[in-house]
């Protein structure tokens, strides 16, 4: 598979004077993204159909799944950015997917907020958060993962008692059973569509809601409980010994953000 200006872009490289090996290296990062965003993703391998929402799913995807090293991460940050800056500076895109995203290969000690999991009776109660956030933040919370989110209906999430947490997930559930929907009451086919559609909230949390960072907030958020054991961790993580050394370990390396939502005009415990 040849992805979206391939040819184009390693000419491109060419006149840049790189090396053949590292013109590989690139292009081995760049099919490796378009890989995923062919699986993942319910818009057709265009250019102009990425989002930087795409690209952060990418990067989670790399550190989540496949426990990338921060170095290895920043390599493919780097040749991704080459890439989509090659189709910028040549009129391809509209817009620069990079703008935010700097961060990853600047600032090499991820950060991770853990707070909002405590303070999750309160957020499910501000309006102007979105349903699916709430949703979403109320799963991840209880240990759910964002992979299963697509297919959750209310028959899978009997294991969550509270009253105004099952109030909240049910709601829209009357005639469709499962938790995310469309605004036709259809199933959404993809997580990036749902990761877009709560994209706005972060405005206002101020903490990243990609379902991969939401995901390993909740796996840090437990690995640093002190009263939970190996064991205890592994059975709430479904995960094993090699993979909750690596947690421990990147634990030890990352920032903990606190929690410091932005509600304008409003007050809260965090003002």
């Amino acid at each position: 598979m040849l992805f979206p200006y391939e040819k184009n872009f390693n000419q491109w490289c060419s006149s840049q004077n790189l090396a053949p090996r590292t013109i590989t290296s690139i292009n081995q990062s760049i099919y490796y993204f378009w890989n995923y965003f062919l699986q993942n993703s319910n818009s057709e391998p265009k250019v102009s159909n990425v989002s930087a929402q795409d690209i952060r799913a990418f990067i989670d995807h790399l550190e989540q799944d496949q426990n990338k090293t921060i170095s290895t991460i920043n390599k493919y940050v780097t040749h991704l950015k080459k890439y989509f800056s090659f189709l910028y500076d040549h009129q391809l895109v509209k817009n620069y997917l990079f703008t935010d995203l700097h961060g990853y290969t600047f600032d090499r000690t991820p950060h991770i907020c853990i707070d909002w999991i405590d303070q999750i009776d309160e957020i499910i109660t501000w309006p102007e958060i979105s349903l699916d956030c709430k949703k979403v933040l109320i799963l991840i919370a209880h240990g759910f993962d964002p992979k299963q989110f697509l297919n959750l209906s209310k028959a899978n999430i009997s294991s969550i008692n509270n009253s105004s947490y099952r109030s909240i997930l049910l709601t829209n559930t009357e005639e469709n059973p499962l938790i995310f929907q469309t605004k036709t009451g259809k199933q959404i086919s993809a997580l990036t569509s749902l990761t877009r559609k709560i994209a706005p909230d972060k405005d206002i949390l101020n903490f990243d809601l990609t379902p991969g960072k939401l995901r390993l907030s909740y796996i840090y958020y437990k690995v640093n409980d002190p009263s939970l054991s190996d064991l205890k961790l592994m059975e709430i993580l479904h995960c094993n010994r090699k993979s909750l050394t690596y947690y421990r370990n990147q634990l030890d390396k990352l920032k903990l953000a606190p929690f410091t939502p932005k509600r304008l005009g409003k007050k809260s415990l965090f003002d």
